[in-house]
């Protein structure tokens, strides 16, 4: 009886441990998200660029995650993005928001300075659910078109996020 408290209160410790460690830790974020264009309207500025608003719809997929947090999301993105008259692009940033199967969501943002996107950086900025709270950050790097038209597209990120 003596063996089985102790295995008991082993495994309950191992448990209790394990969900505390999550909270507050970093957690390892790798994926790939596979977007559609939804909607596109490009102006033209004085200067020769041109600025665009787009809509986008997407889902990606984390090949690394957190127990008890699921690997594939649809996400839903508000780009800004102006290009030189040359059609270089000077700036980037979208605003997404990822649901997963179970209705939790969380806002992360996108964001690039550098023509060939070097400097792609993401952030993520709370939710809803298991996301409330939750933070972190990394690299991003568009993959390019997927599709003749362009408006589909492949990109990949890197980095990690914390658990509140």
């Amino acid at each position: 009886m003596k063996i089985l408290n102790t295995l008991i209160f082993g495994l309950a410790t191992m448990f209790a441990m394990s969900n505390f460690a999550s909270a507050g830790t970093a957690v390892p974020a790798a994926g790939y998200g596979l977007n559609t264009t939804t909607s596109s309207e490009a102006t033209p500025l004085a200067d020769g660029s041109t600025l665009i608003h787009q809509t986008s719809h997407g889902f990606w997929i984390e090949t690394t995650t957190e127990a008890g947090f699921p690997s594939e999301k649809t996400a839903d993105c508000n780009v800004t993005m102006l290009l030189s008259a040359e059609g270089a692009p000077i700036a980037y940033r979208s605003v997404c928001t990822a649901s997963d199967i179970d209705g939790d969501t969380f806002i992360g943002s996108i964001a690039a300075m550098k023509p060939d996107f070097s400097d792609c950086a993401w952030s993520m900025h709370g939710g809803t659910g298991k996301y409330a709270g939750v933070t972190g950050g990394g690299q991003c790097q568009p993959l390019g078109p997927i599709s003749k038209d362009g408006n589909d597209s492949k990109s990949t990120w890197t980095g990690k996020w914390n658990l509140p």
